[in-house]
């Protein structure tokens, strides 16, 4: 079953809370809260009155796995504490005779029991064909409730996110490739200078938080790619678990946008399993920024390139447990603290 995407769009600075007072409005609004369009997807969004608060996203579950979903997704529910979810299915096979028929059904019964037994209502359950503008939707459980996708680009969410620069992607493929990693024969041989590198020298924990910040400090000016030394450099820093760990206090504050770039730019070009350094390093960056489709896919990529990664392993709990990026901001301060006490140390020895 694959794992949910929390997404905390709705609580990031670079878009305004979102008030919902009608499904189609809220059907707009869901690519451009989740950063693509989504298909064959379950939806699951949390209100507080009638604010939304946080989302889930996860591909439509095969029938053994409906009762295991929705256990799953009580966890993070119970963590925000909404009064009310909304329930939508993006696409799926099935007829669409409302309200009866319309595919996963069944689903949506499960659903609905579980969010029930912890004393939470279920809004509205939609099933919506696709996100094309004029595609139908229909109520679960009404017959009279129904209706044809707006333009999602007219949304006001849309608005707000294409003013804040923030793209939102065709299909969940099409952010993915964001992460793709560059040819083979650029990882390789990339891989031999790391060989080497690690036999002829070592970088203190100093200089290596020193580097990686120096690097976060130019990215902004930087007019072009990192080359193969300074991927090198960078992936024998990160290897240190203390620099790694310390470079998280880059993800807060007036850096966090240059070491996002920095990160994307390492995830793409770094040969595994080193990559699985910076591509958790830029989930967690992501998912602070409330990014909850780009931290998804960012630590997809560090598990495929390093499976047990201990950092990733962590963030990992993080967005299945639905933290809020604001419990988990602690750690990037706590990692500021550390590397300024290493920094320090590193001076007088």
């Amino acid at each position: 079953m694959r794992q949910t995407e929390q997404s905390g769009a709705m609580t990031t600075p670079l878009l305004p809370p979102l008030r919902v007072l009608a499904p189609e409005d809220l059907i707009a609004s869901v690519p451009h809260i989740l950063g693509f369009h989504p298909d064959d997807s379950l939806v699951v969004m949390a209100m507080h009155e009638h604010n939304l608060t946080f989302t889930m996203r996860v591909d439509l579950p095969l029938a053994r796995h409906r009762r295991p979903l929705a256990e799953q997704l009580l966890i993070p529910i119970r963590e925000h504490q909404p009064t009310s979810v909304l329930l939508l299915v993006f696409g799926g096979v099935g007829t669409a005779d409302p309200p009866e028929e319309l595919p996963h059904k069944k689903l949506i019964d499960v659903l609905d029991d579980a969010v029930d037994s912890i004393g939470v209502a279920v809004a509205h359950a939609v099933w919506v064909q696709s996100c094309q503008t004029g595609a139908p939707w229909y109520c679960y459980d009404d017959i009279d409730c129904g209706g044809t996708m707006p333009d999602p680009s007219s949304s006001p969410v849309a608005a707000a996110s294409a003013a804040a620069g923030i793209v939102t992607f065709s299909n969940r493929a099409e952010m993915a490739a964001l992460v793709a990693p560059a040819p083979d024969d650029v990882l390789a041989r990339r891989s031999a200078l790391l060989d080497e590198a690690v036999e002829e020298q070592r970088i203190a924990t100093a200089a290596g938080i020193r580097l990686v910040r120096d690097a976060v400090g130019e990215f902004p000016s930087r007019t072009n790619p990192l080359t193969d030394d300074e991927i090198v450099r960078l992936l024998m820093a990160l290897s240190d678990d203390r620099v790694r760990d310390a470079s998280l206090s880059f993800s807060i504050g007036p850096t966090s946008a240059a070491a996002e770039h920095l990160w994307l730019e390492m995830t793409r070009g770094c040969p595994a399993p080193e990559r699985a350094d910076p591509a958790t390093l830029l989930a967690f960056t992501a998912y602070l920024r409330g990014d909850g489709g780009l931290a998804s896919v960012a630590l997809h990529a560090a598990e495929t390139a390093c499976p047990g990664h201990r950092l990733a392993g962590l963030l990992r709990h993080a967005l299945d447990c639905g933290l809020a990026p604001a419990r988990i901001r602690a750690l990037a301060q706590g990692a500021a603290q550390e590397a300024a006490w290493h920094l320090a140390a590193g001076a007088q020895q």
